[in-house]
């Protein structure tokens, strides 16, 4: 077992693996996007001070107001990042699942964080710890080009968010998301798994469970999807993405 500051929550452990994971960490590094311009060295550097953390579902990863003392990878599973009022209400800002990144910003700025992280699966995370990092950034321009892709990217998927949310109608935001889960050059027609219950998804996408589910019948009434569970089939994605940019469809 480790102890993390801000890792793990208040008093809380995560599981962590020893040195034979530095091969698997070093592999996950590597084909992190942020990591890709990176020397090959400065990868393996990182990845000797690098641990893996096996976090239970419904663990927190991370909470509001705490400081991180570094980022995280995650290697299988699935992290909720979201905000919390003081009523109970829950925004959920990001999903990351395998392969994708968080803490970076809050690890760079060294200020609290501004979300509570938790576990929506059995999840193994790659702990990248700040120091490293911070050195990797100041000797690899590779890595820094990749580090401020990775973070502009996401800053403009927020915006990309707040746009839908803000201007789009839900049928709008919920075609849109159906089909930013369809992968590039997948059989046809594409069939999509929700990567969260429906609670968590319509938190994330700024509706009600209630909502979210009257608005999957409505596209299948329309003939564009059909829903077994958590498994969606996109009929007709053409005209899925004509709902989406606010064309009703013919």
């Amino acid at each position: 077992m480790i102890w993390l500051k801000g890792a793990a929550g208040r008093g809380e452990h995560v599981q962590a693996m020893g040195a034979p994971a530095n091969r698997l960490i070093e592999g996950m590094i590597a084909n992190l996007p942020m990591f890709r311009l990176a020397e090959r060295r400065h990868v393996a550097e990182l990845a000797r001070h690098a641990r893996t953390l096996q976090v239970a579902r419904g663990q927190f990863v991370c909470r509001r107001g705490e400081r991180l003392e570094g980022f995280f990878a995650v290697a299988y599973g699935m992290v909720k990042l979201a905000l919390r009022g003081e009523g109970g209400d829950e925004k959920v800002l990001r999903l990351a699942g395998p392969g994708e990144t968080f803490g970076e910003a809050v690890m760079y700025l060294d200020r609290p964080g501004r979300v509570d992280g938790v576990a929506l699966a059995d999840s193994l995370l790659v702990f990248m710890p700040a120091t490293p990092v911070l050195a990797l950034l100041a000797h690899d321009p590779g890595f820094a080009r990749g580090l401020l892709a990775s973070i502009s990217l996401r800053m403009y998927g927020l915006v990309s968010d707040l746009e839908s949310e803000s201007l789009h109608q839900g049928l709008q935001r919920v075609a849109t998301y159906l089909g930013s889960l369809a992968e590039a050059g997948a059989p046809a027609p594409p069939v999509v798994r929700l990567p969260a219950t429906k609670t968590v998804i319509a938190a994330r996408l700024g509706v009600t469970k209630e909502t979210f589910s009257r608005l999957l019948r409505e596209l299948g009434a329309m003939g564009l999807i059909q829903v077994r569970k958590r498994e969606i089939t996109l009929l007709d994605a053409s005209r899925l993405g004509e709902v989406a940019h606010g064309h009703a469809p013919a």
